[in-house]
């Protein structure tokens, strides 16, 4: 492939050795719970102003050391006078807020007002998703998702941008994710033509080898509230495989 358009993109989002050290800051209701739990002084509004200031620190400390930057387009803003040059830029497309049926399966949408041809309008380098998944969710349920990714691929694909993809199993009767039913998941998103690029996916402990050999794209891993331990011991693993 020409280094051009999303391969060029791609080159970017690595370092010298071809690795990925993307920095995600986009998180949005995990960091107002941590606020409004620090300060519970704080209103609302006033939590969601404390959650763009985090973010712009955060990034202010560690995106030096990142290769990209991942942000959301909603309390990220601020955050982006702390990106370094050198650093690319991916801003989610998701809302935060999902469709859920009677049954607690859930559906991905889009940040209203919000796609890939506007993100990429204010700078994108890469585009991500984030893809609530389940193989045994009913066939309406799946056969939305699908559809999703594939119009978000189709659209990175015309703006000749990296689409980014984050597949996140859930429970819906509280039962343990196994690395069965996230295999089965993996093997029904990696289709060549749903023109994912890179695949952000959870960390699942001596299965990071089957990540690279069941995919058609690179992938990051997702650090997954590690602890610092746990989450050196998973980047050993993910650098291994």
């Amino acid at each position: 492939m020409a280094l051009t358009g999303k391969a060029l993109v791609l080159r970017r989002l690595a370092d010298d050795q071809g690795r990925f050290a993307l920095l995600a800051a986009d998180q949005r209701p995990p960091l107002y719970q941590l606020v409004a739990g620090a300060r519970p002084d704080l209103g609302e509004r006033g939590v969601w102003r404390e959650v763009a200031r985090l973010k712009a620190l955060v990034v202010q400390a560690l995106a030096p050391l990142a290769t990209g930057v991942l942000l959301d387009p909603l309390w990220g803003r601020e955050a982006l006078a702390h990106l370094p040059r050198r650093a690319a830029l991916l801003l989610a497309l998701e809302d935060h807020r999902f469709g859920e049926d009677p049954q607690g399966f859930r559906k991905s949408r889009l940040i209203p007002g919000w796609s890939v041809a506007r993100a990429v309008r204010e700078g994108a380098d890469a585009l991500k998703l984030l893809l609530w998944y389940r193989p045994d969710a009913p066939e309406e349920v799946r056969a939305h998702q699908e559809a999703l990714v594939r119009r978000v691929g189709a659209a990175c694909r015309r703006a000749g941008r990296p689409f980014v993809l984050e597949i996140l199993p859930y429970p819906v009767r509280g039962e343990e994710i196994s690395w069965e039913f996230l295999e089965e998941a993996l093997r029904r998103l990696a289709d060549p033509g749903l023109g994912v690029d890179l695949y952000k996916l959870p960390y699942f402990p001596g299965r990071m080898g089957r990540y690279t050999e069941l995919l058609p794209a690179p992938w990051v891993l997702l650090s997954g509230r590690l602890g610092m331990e746990g989450f050196l011991e998973a980047l050993a693993e993910a650098l291994e495989a």
